[in-house]
């Protein structure tokens, strides 16, 4: 059975997939405050939530690389990248184990914001779309390097994923910077993160 099919109920996944569980919860509270104190579509609602600024950062305010991972602009972009969270995310949070889960996670939509200050105009911007990238690079350095710890299902389902987020990371309004720096940092990743050792587990 694919990775990618999600059949629990919420009480099951809240138990098997507490992190993921834990960003999505983070993601959806925060976007709600925004909504009611200004709105998520707001730029200075945006920076008060400690979206990238980038004046701001090169001022000092270094935790702006990190802190909009967790925050939305409009609902089609939260409800995207939640959606691919929900099913993309469990199978890494259980292979890895939290720990190295975490590091994937945050490491990857951190590497995209900066990515994205040292290579990008742009002023504001928000998401979790470097981290989700991340996971995407991870699941590509499992498909190459590490297929014993992948189903074949899984890893045909994930390859055209991979290849129509990329596309679509090329259309107006997407951070090219993000979304590629948190790809390369997943898959990058994969050899830090993932053991070396073979597995009989498929």
């Amino acid at each position: 059975m694919s990775w990618f099919h999600r059949n629990e109920d919420w009480r099951t996944y809240l138990k098997r997939y507490p992190l993921t569980s834990l960003f999505l919860f983070l993601n959806i509270i925060i976007f709600l405050f925004m909504t009611f104190l200004g709105g998520s579509t707001n730029p200075y609602t945006l920076v008060q939530f400690g979206a990238y600024y980038k004046p701001l950062i090169l001022e000092g305010e270094w935790y702006r690389l990190f802190a909009p991972i967790f925050l939305h602009i409009g609902w089609e972009h939260l409800l995207f990248n939640c959606f691919a969270i929900l099913i993309f995310a469990p199978g890494l949070e259980t292979m890895l184990g939290k720990w190295r889960y975490l590091v994937l996670y945050l490491g990857s939509g951190l590497i995209g914001f900066v990515m994205t200050l040292l290579f990008s105009s742009a002023m504001v911007a928000a998401g979790a779309s470097g981290a989700i990238f991340g996971i995407y690079g991870m699941y590509a350095y499992l498909s190459k390097y590490r297929k014993d710890l992948m189903d074949y299902y899984s890893r045909q389902t994930i390859l055209p994923i991979l290849v129509i987020g990329v596309v679509l990371t090329f259309l107006p309004g997407i951070s090219i910077t993000g979304h590629l720096g948190g790809l390369a940092s997943g898959f990058l990743l994969g050899f830090v993160l993932v053991s070396r050792r073979r597995s009989s587990y498929f």
